[in-house]
């Protein structure tokens, strides 16, 4: 054809709506055969086939299609690839002339519909090659087209998008391009149910609401679908999961760098005053809590500060005992007030009987190096640990207890025969008669090593992994995987060898995510910077050792486990105790096989409620009967709702205390009445010296009445004091570890507080 013809043949190929929706969709799918063609456009290939191929004829005499020999398929030249674009173009500027199909954005305004923006979040987003994106948004407008929507929503148009992906087989990119966030009728419900979670506030909506974004997000864009499948499916639960791409589950500060004046407590002195070098305990205690307020928004469960009476020991001087009650008195009041458990991190204190040997020619800090070495301060450190006991005991205004710090004693070998040691260690034994908030650590066991730290969620870390302060202090557990192990047995149907496959399979999956956990952190810290305080240099390393903080590998259900298997109880059969060892034994090797690449701990102890969730999804998944399923034992090796001997119970968990290093209790829930100070002297002191048992607590139960303001011991429904039995009642008692008043009580606390064995001593 004449090129001058060409412009007045193209033109009038694209007066008929057929022609213009021909290119239109070989521009969108591909090249396409003449029946594919008609069939696409709803054209009957008998009656309409000589009308179609007239239509076809003037596109190729155009130049805008050709036909390959070889396949019998039509596509577009490179001319009439401008052509459909063209055509494209002119429909979206009518639409924008008249008014339609405009969006509402993401950003919150209303924009006419623009495909250029769907190519663009394709390629930026999915990185979905530029041409297939052109595909994708042409698709996507016409579809939206047919549905004469006035109003579109950025949501609905991704949905659309999201569908032709998953038609054409593209599901790599439709994974990344999810849309995250809630159903309107989800959120709803989280607002109108708040009422009855625990310890409802308005904070306590936003954050859930947020919580299913970030989990999702964690789900979907940050781990390999092997991982995520595995925690819906419940063979592993990744703990704080709404938290895993924030921050680490806590962290063992180190209150040095921030008496001395090395850093401000919040890593960038812009949001909190800097207290510079405190010559004072009310302004080395100022600059602490200020440590622990602005670090309670970077830790997913807990923080704790590790000899806390020994550095604060010299800032005492000068003061007589009413003083320091009375300074401690308002620091723990105002500890209280920041860290009331509704949505803060809990705090552990790590106190000693003694000054290690470690610690004996260590300089003072924030004394402007007049202080001496801590050796000195032996004396000092016990009188203030006596005044910080003392406080604990007493009740606030209220007659409530102090339920933060959680306290855990150090028990060292000299601390059993020193005479003023044994008189502090009295008084935390008062404190557990009283409020039963303090943990008693067993410090004289070879594998506690030279210095070991509790924090509040139960991790634990010491110092084998380097030595006594790298190995302890600034530090933190990144998070936990807990692993199903009655889902394993379940699989096993039996089979030994089977049964420790599964296991080493999951314990690869689990350092594989926290590994991902590790490298996600360290974006947030050095490239995001969104954890100040962590990256601060502090004599030239970060102030949160990243690469020495440990990943916990924790289980459920191993009492339940071994009972599939085996057919045994733990707590009869010393076969079945045998295989319960040998299988967390083989978790305890494979975190020492992975050492120094990673450091990963194995632990008895879940971060949050894991098992009930499990369990439901081993019924889902026909594992488990449903008239079976009463749970799966956590933060124990044998089942908390069975009445078993409390010296048999002592005999199976020193089995396991020391093969699980990264944490574990021995919770004695003790019956009223309950025993005197010295019965608990006594008690521990016996497991002290004779067992393998390396952190343990006594839980006593309370009742406090808001009517009277009085506590009454044990769980009452009536006070017996005034006689009120209304809904302010509170009931107190650990539960997973950690005490909690019952307005604070999830499905999953009241269920522990309430089926588990009490004993008497």
């Amino acid at each position: 054809m004449p090129s001058n013809n060409l412009l007045e043949s193209i033109l009038s190929s694209l007066s008929n709506e057929v022609r213009a929706e021909v290119l239109k969709l070989i521009s969108r799918e591909g090249p396409l055969s003449f029946t594919e063609i008609m069939k696409s456009l709803d054209m009957n290939p008998k009656s309409d086939a000589g009308k179609f191929g007239y239509h076809l004829r003037m596109l190729t005499e155009a130049e805008l299609l050709r036909s390959d020999e070889s396949s019998g398929k039509y596509y577009l030249t490179l001319l009439g690839e401008d052509v459909a674009d063209f055509i494209y173009g002119v429909e979206d500027a009518v639409r924008r002339k008249k008014g339609e199909m405009l969006v509402r954005t993401s950003s919150l305004t209303i924009e006419p519909f623009d495909r250029k923006k769907i190519v663009d979040a394709l390629m930026r987003e999915a990185s979905v090659p530029r041409k297939l994106a052109e595909s994708i948004s042409k698709e996507t407008e016409d579809r939206l087209k047919k549905l004469q929507v006035r109003y579109l929503t950025a949501a609905l148009i991704r949905e659309f998008v999201n569908a032709i992906l998953l038609e054409k087989g593209l599901e790599e990119y439709r994974h990344v391009l999810t849309r995250l966030g809630q159903p309107v009728y989800d959120v709803t419900t989280t607002i109108k149910n708040a009422a009855f979670r625990e310890y409802p506030s308005l904070e306590r909506v936003h954050a859930l609401a947020g919580d299913a974004v970030l989990e999702e997000y964690m789900l979907l864009k940050v781990l390999p679908r092997t991982i995520a499948d595995a925690h819906l499916c419940g063979a592993i639960h990744l703990n704080n999961a709404n938290y895993w791409v924030l921050r680490p589950a806590d962290i063992q500060h180190d209150i040095r760098p921030i008496l001395e004046g090395k850093a401000p407590a919040d890593g960038t002195g812009l949001s909190l005053p800097a207290h510079f070098s405190p010559k004072t305990l009310q302004g080395a205690l100022y600059a602490t809590n200020c440590l622990l307020n602005s670090t309670s928004i970077c830790v997913s469960n807990s923080q704790s500060l590790g000899f806390f009476n020994i550095f604060l020991a010299p800032y005492i001087k000068g003061l007589k005992g009413n003083e320091i009650r009375s300074i401690l008195r308002d620091f723990l009041y105002d500890l209280n007030a920041k860290f009331n458990g509704i949505l803060g991190s809990t705090v552990a204190f790590n106190v000693e009987l003694e000054i290690p040997e470690f610690l004996e020619n260590v300089k003072c800090v924030g004394l402007d190096g007049a202080g001496g070495i801590y050796g000195d301060y032996y004396e000092a450190s016990l009188r203030l640990l006596e005044a910080f006991l003392d406080v604990l005991k007493e009740p606030d205004g209220a007659s409530k207890p102090l339920l933060n710090p959680a306290v855990f004693v150090k028990i060292r070998k000299k601390a059993l025969v020193t005479g003023t040691a044994k008189d502090c260690l009295k008084k935390a034994y008062r404190l557990a008669e009283k409020w039963g908030t303090v943990y008693f650590v067993n410090h004289t066991l070879p594998w506690q090593q030279d210095n070991v730290f509790y924090n509040s969620d139960l991790s634990r870390v010491d110092s084998s992994w380097k030595d006594w302060e790298s190995g302890t202090l600034r530090v933190g557990a990144l998070d936990n995987v807990t692993i199903n192990l009655p889902r394993i047995a379940y699989e096993s149907n039996g089979d030994d060898d089977r049964l420790m496959e599964r296991i080493r399979e999951l314990l690869e999956l689990s350092r594989e995510a926290l590994s991902i956990k590790r490298q996600i952190l360290e974006e947030r810290i050095f490239s995001d910077k969104l954890l100040p305080l962590y990256r601060e240099s502090i004599d030239g390393s970060s102030y949160f050792r990243l690469t020495d903080s440990p990943g916990i590998i924790s289980y459920v259900g191993l009492p339940e486990a071994v009972r599939h298997h085996t057919g045994l109880d733990m707590a009869d059969s010393e076969d079945a105790l045998k295989l319960a060892t040998k299988i967390v034994g083989l978790m305890d090797n494979y975190t020492a096989q992975v050492a120094p690449s990673m450091r990963l701990l194995s632990s008895s102890i879940t971060f949050e409620p894991a098992a009930r969730r499990l369990t439901s999804l081993d019924v889902a998944g026909g594992f488990l009967k449903p008239k079976s399923a009463s749970g799966s034992t956590e933060h124990s090796n044998l089942p908390l709702t069975t009445a078993i001997p409390l010296k048999t119970r002592l005999k199976v968990e020193e089995a396991f205390q020391q093969i699980t290093k990264g944490g574990h209790l021995f919770d004695i829930r003790l019956d009223e009445p309950f025993p005197t100070e010295d019965v608990l002297a006594n008690y521990t002191k016996r497991i002290v010296e004779t067992t393998g048992i390396g952190l343990l607590t006594f839980t006593r139960d309370y009742t406090y009445c808001w009517h009277c303001k009085s506590i009454s011991y044990r769980f009452r429904a009536k006070c017996p004091r005034c006689g009120y039995d209304g809904n302010r009642l509170v009931l107190y008692t650990k539960t997973f570890g950690k005490y909690k008043p019952s307005k604070m009580w999830g499905i999953d606390d009241r269920e522990f507080a309430t089926t588990h064995q009490r004993f008497k001593l």
